[in-house]
């Protein structure tokens, strides 16, 4: 049976250090030149040298390893944004481990539980709507743990988010503007505090232009296109006069629009409607979709950089980062009532 090589093998070949291959291994950035790390990779090619990485979490207690604990993988504006922070924390060097808790805080705190019995290095968590701050600090003390989207209450953790508040004011005091008097607030659910976040911005917007909004217009719904198709009948239903309606997702309001034109009425021309999330489809979407969105490049970027960041400074104070969401206004909400 052939010798499996080593790291020893590896620096021999290169003419280097052990410390050097395992700088080079490590990703460890600034460490070696670019010179001697391609040196490096070319004898661990030669070898066909395979890193132990159980080995070396053994020997240092630690690991390269990153949590991922997420609430719902169903929403694709969630898939596309730990798709963009895994690529980021692999470019650094580091693995993941993905979790969905399904909305199931048993199943959340199990699962961090394991990242930590994984000898998890840190955990990014967007935790379900009945985490409390005491489920995080406890949790916090074991693993350095950055939340994101969704707020705890705790002043205590990192946490990175979007004004949600203010893009529901700012689409909700347009529509005003452009003439709707009677608007909706469809979607979420009655343990979000997002919801909150953006319902509050729709009532104040309400306010501020001197209208009145009622509570009858603000409906819960699940986070799907069918979930939405079915509360706008629902809707409109019980009030047809409403001319606006502020989707808490673009998926909402992407059913919103399939069910007005099965009551044949037009998306845009009859009945504006707008989104949150800014997904890709909301673009090519019949009419287009306007939305309220965060580009998620940016907010993985900030992500990534706030982990980093908690890794080499454990001591710092927590902060809290809330990115202003860009309104994308197109054509599902270009009609002015007169």
């Amino acid at each position: 049976m052939t010798k499996r090589a080593t790291v020893v093998d590896v620096a021999a070949l290169a003419n280097v250090s052990v410390a050097t291959v395992s700088n080079v291994i490590s990703n460890r950035a600034g460490k070696v030149s670019a010179k001697t790390r391609q040196r490096v990779l070319d004898a661990i090619n030669t070898l066909n040298y395979t890193y132990n990485e159980t080995a070396a979490t053994l020997r240092s207690n630690k690991s390269n390893i990153i949590g991922l604990v997420i609430h719902d993988l169903s929403n694709p504006y969630y898939t596309e944004l730990l798709a963009r922070v895994n690529r980021k924390l692999a470019k650094k060097g580091y693995a993941t481990i993905l979790a969905c808790s399904d909305e199931s805080l048993e199943s959340q705190q199990e699962y961090l539980h394991l990242m930590q019995r994984h000898n998890a290095l840190a955990v990014l968590l967007c935790p379900t709507w009945d985490t409390t701050r005491e489920h995080l600090e406890a949790w916090r003390n074991l693993t350095p743990t950055v939340t994101f989207l969704r707020p705890t209450g705790s002043h205590d953790s990192d946490f990175i988010g979007i004004d949600n508040y203010q893009a529901a004011y700012d689409i909700t005091h347009r529509l005003i503007q452009d003439g709707h008097k009677n608007i909706a607030f469809m979607g979420g659910s009655q343990n979000s505090r997002l919801r909150r976040q953006r319902l509050q911005g729709w009532k104040d917007a309400h306010e501020d232009c001197g209208l009145d909004w009622h509570e009858s217009r603000a409906v819960y719904c699940a986070s799907s296109i069918s979930a939405g198709s079915k509360a706008t009948l629902a809707l409109f239903n019980a009030d047809e006069a409403i001319t606006a309606f502020v989707c808490y997702q673009d998926v909402v309001a992407f059913g919103a629009m399939n069910a007005l034109q099965y009551l044949g009425k037009k998306p845009g021309e009859e009945i504006a409607v707008t989104g949150f999330d800014g997904l890709s489809d909301a673009e090519g979407w019949l009419p287009s979709l306007t939305t309220a969105e965060v580009q998620i490049d940016l907010l993985a970027d900030n992500i990534v950089e706030r982990l980093l960041n908690r890794l080499q400074k454990p001591d710092e104070p927590a902060s809290a980062t809330l990115l202003h969401a860009q309104i994308h206004w197109r054509n599902s909400s270009n009609f002015r009532k007169d």
